[in-house]
This record gives C-alpha cells, structure tokens and sequence, in this order.
C-alpha cells in the first residue's frame, strides 16, 4: 500500500510537470474544449486524405 501510494504520487507529480494536458483536464473548464478540438482534428484528416488522394491520382499544381 505504501509502494502504491508512492508510485502515484511521484507519477501524478511528474506528469503533471511535464505534460501541460494534464493540469487542462484537471479543470472543469478544460473539459470544454474537448468536443470542438477533436471535431477540428477530424477535419484536419479529412484534409489530408482528400489531398493525398489527389496527389495518388496525379494532381499536382
């Protein structure tokens, strides 16, 4: 018990210095951004598998 409390601690503590998502989702606020991030990725692979196909068909410019 003692071993896994200092595994989290110490992983909670190193996460939360070195990956800035992490303190953003410790906050309601970050919570919101969620749904209208992912919608842009979905858009940014939809871009990129349009013009990959293009460029697979020979279109260049």
């Amino acid at each position: 018990m003692l071993l896994t409390r200092l595994w989290n601690s110490s992983t909670r503590a190193v996460l939360r210095r070195r990956m800035p998502t992490n303190i953003l989702l410790d906050t309601r606020r970050g919570l919101e951004w969620g749904i209208p991030a992912m919608l842009l990725g979905v858009i940014y692979i939809f871009a990129a598998a349009y013009c990959s196909t293009l460029i697979a068909h020979g279109w260049s410019k």
